[in-house]
């Protein structure tokens, strides 16, 4: 039974405690996150259009028709253009085994080769049976009760500068595969198309330890690339990843994702502002040497702790990280910001709350770093370290609070919040008394609240109107 409730994510029972390990569990009375709100669509009257294989030319796919994808699907080569139009969904098809491995609707595109995935905001699309425009990743409709894994992923690569070998092969992928995967090269302006407007649903894949397929994986996408507003819900991995690249990005969700939400490698050097991430206590967390692992931001120059350049470094600002409203059950989940393996780090105008440990500096590269103006709650320790040779060389205008209640001490939405049926983003405001309504740094395109929403957003100007799903079930 799925059983995301989101009423908990920030709101959990008094005295109630998850394991590492603990799945689906039974739903309050309000805010399920898997009880979709929205009028049912029928699909049972589209025609269904299998892909699979290679694709070296353009495609196009449209609303009227639901689109299958067996196994891994690549679109490789100069020549191939993938273009989905607003309000298209793609699903898992037929599992393909590689290797012993069953993998399901996994999309891959591969360097040279564009995607042109544009959605909209506007609610009205191409299809009189389906009013949504925005275009969905995910499982099949018949699958009535997904789980996370139910979809593959969608992968994005290009020929950005990283820190690894241009060898190297994207996570995820079996071996041998037909079409080239490797990613990374020297065009920062690289262009691998645009994803906008588009939700990816139950994704995740574990091909075998520490080569997964994310809900978005991205692997050296060039600044030429558009990506924004764009949601991944449930993943049983990583929410979003970057592997190097120079790709900005705006206006992203990560939703109960069992490991990181934004996870940051090998040389990523892009900007990312107004991003959400959410936790569920309800789903199961990654584990690590016998703990968990899962955090809301990670960041690692790469694997080998080196200096390898270019450094990992992400602009990263008006982010709301949240985990749980209660310190009893945050042992599910690591950092609220886990800054590693020599990254840079750089990260302002945010708010991180509902974790043991707000912002952890672990051997990361403090020259040209910044971690500033933001509001930090944390249960046990707000930074670690808290000052020294090991924090950010900007380290200034934050503001810390450690209490047993996240809602307390960050007074945002409702109180408490996260109570309503349906789910409502606007909760994520900043209310008055609230230390993230003013304090931010407004230089350089920056705001004077801190957090993805601005606490001025209404229910008509919101920008998670019309285009995200909260309750995600076809």
């Amino acid at each position: 039974m799925k059983t995301n409730n989101l009423k908990w994510v920030l709101l959990l029972v008094a005295g109630t405690t998850f394991g590492l390990t603990s799945c689906k569990k039974e739903p309050g009375s309000n805010g399920d996150f898997s009880k979709s709100t929205k009028a049912p669509i029928d699909y049972s009257a589209l025609p269904e259009v299998h892909l699979s294989g290679v694709y070296t030319s353009t495609r196009v796919l449209s609303p009227d028709t639901l689109y299958l994808l067996d196994g891994v699907v690549y679109f490789s080569g100069s020549n191939a253009r993938l273009y989905i139009k607003a309000g298209t969904h793609v699903v898992t098809g037929n599992p393909v085994t590689y290797g012993g491995r069953s993998l399901k609707g996994v999309l891959v595109i591969a360097k040279n080769a564009r995607i042109y995935a544009n959605g909209n905001q506007s609610n009205t699309s191409l299809a009189s049976y389906n009013p949504d425009s925005t275009i969905v990743f995910g499982p099949h409709p018949d699958n009535t009760a997904p789980v996370p894994g139910d979809f593959g992923g969608v992968v994005l690569l290009g020929n950005a500068p990283t820190n690894a070998p241009t060898s190297t092969v994207i996570e995820g992928i079996p071996t041998s595969p037909p079409a080239d995967v490797t990613y990374g090269g020297s065009v920062s302006n690289d262009n691998s198309g645009v994803l906008r407007f588009a939700r990816i649903e139950y994704a995740g894949f574990l091909l075998s330890p520490d080569n997964e397929i994310n809900g978005l994986t991205l692997g050296g996408v060039g600044s030429g690339t558009t990506i924004n507003h764009v949601q991944v819900s449930f993943s049983n991995d990583d929410s979003f990843e970057f592997f190097g690249g120079t790709v900005n990005a705006d206006h992203l969700i990560a939703l109960a994702g069992t490991d990181d939400d934004f996870d940051f490698d090998n040389g990523y050097s892009g900007s990312i502002q107004y991003a959400i991430a959410l936790k569920d206590p309800f789903s199961s967390h990654t584990v690590s040497g016998g703990s968990s692992d899962a955090n809301g931001i990670e960041s690692d120059n790469n694997a080998g702790s080196t200096s390898t350049p270019p450094l990992t470094r992400p602009t990263l600002s008006n982010f709301t990280i949240l985990g749980y409203s209660s310190n009893g059950s945050v042992a599910d989940l690591e950092k609220g910001a886990h800054f590693r393996r020599l990254s840079g780090v750089n990260l302002q105008n945010s708010i991180i709350g509902g974790y043991a440990t707000g912002a952890h500096f672990e051997n990361i590269t403090t020259t040209g770093s910044a971690f500033q103006y933001n509001v930090v709650h944390a249960y046990t320790t707000a930074f670690n370290p808290a000052s020294g040779t090991g924090v950010p060389a900007i380290f200034a205008n934050n503001q810390t609070g450690s209490s047993s209640s996240a809602n307390t001490y960050l007074k945002l939405g409702t109180s408490p919040f996260y109570t309503e049926d349906p789910y409502n983003p606007l909760d994520l405001r900043p209310l008055t008394g609230s230390p993230a309504l003013t304090g931010g740094n407004t230089a350089g395109g920056g705001t004077s609240y801190r957090g993805a929403i601005d606490p001025a957003a209404t229910s008509t100007n919101i920008w998670t109107l019309n285009w995200t799903d909260f309750t995600p079930s076809f």
